[in-house]
């Protein structure tokens, strides 16, 4: 049941998705890109489910270390459109990392959050803000935000991420973003409105409605930060000039959203702190 309640939300997202960028002048290569990342992200969450399993201490470290260093050469050699550096490339295409890696790395620290690993995700907040990319801090700290409030044992280190990620974000937010909001990226959501109010209405339901994709499985920690973390990316989509997740066009957000449902089939059930 709960499967098939997954199934049903993402091919509704996805055929929404595609009309939405339809609606809002997207061109027909971008929700071909559309189609093909959800195929793709599809495959890829069959894999996750089927094949990862919970990491260990080392595992996790090099996870974390992974996120860190990859955003961190995004920050120093990553695509830059003016003077933001949030993507990397990859043949043709651009993709923005942290759509994948913060919620791996979300996933990953809601398991095994020690001083390692907690210096590990100081240090990507920091670069995510240097770059600067507020959704990308958003998402994570409100990761760690739910990490702290269902795991006690967690609770201190998270607390303590959380009021960095804070700063992070706020940081991100006051420095100037001299790039434009794309009809059929960031304002998908307002386009689909003004081409029908139908059409709209259903983009709305379904961008809201992106974190819920990690709650049909189980609600182990693990899987309520995984929701945690695509709330940041919605509201950030919401608050300031950043991609609709999984609704605008965008290959990494699909492939990043639909590894995070793979990853809550991969969640062990809930074991209750003492």
């Amino acid at each position: 049941m709960r499967k098939a309640a997954v199934t049903l939300q993402v091919v509704a997202t996805l055929a929404i998705s595609v009309l939405a960028i339809r609606a809002a002048g997207g061109s027909s290569s971008a929700m071909v890109l559309q189609v093909a990342a959800g195929l793709a992200g599809a495959l890829l969450a069959l894999v996750v489910a089927w094949r990862v399993r919970p990491p260990g201490r080392v595992a996790a470290v090099i996870v974390l270390a992974l996120t860190l260093a990859i955003e961190a050469y995004i920050l120093v050699a990553g695509v830059s459109m003016e003077g933001v550096r949030r993507w990397v490339a990859l043949g043709p295409l651009q993709l923005h990392a942290a759509s994948l890696l913060v919620p791996l790395a979300a996933w990953t620290a809601a398991q095994r959050l020690d001083a390692i690993a907690a210096v590990l995700l100081a240090a990507t907040l920091a670069v995510l803000a240097a770059q600067p990319d507020a959704a990308s801090v958003l998402a994570l700290t409100l990761a760690l935000g739910a990490v702290a409030l269902v795991d006690r044992s967690k609770r201190r280190i998270a607390g303590m991420l959380v009021i960095l990620g804070a700063a992070g974000v706020a940081w991100a937010l006051s420095r100037p973003d001299p790039l434009p909001a794309v009809d059929h990226v960031e304002l998908v959501v307002r386009r689909a409105f003004e081409a029908s109010p139908t059409m709209g209405s259903l983009a709305t339901v379904a961008l809201i409605a992106v974190p819920m994709a990690m709650l049909w499985s189980r609600r182990a920690p693990a899987a309520l930060a995984l929701a945690a973390a695509w709330a940041g990316f919605v509201l950030a989509n919401l608050i300031a000039n950043y991609p609709a997740p999984v609704i605008g066009a965008g290959a990494a957000p699909v492939l990043g959203w639909l590894m995070s449902v793979g990853l809550t089939f991969a969640t062990p059930a809930v074991k209750q702190s003492p």
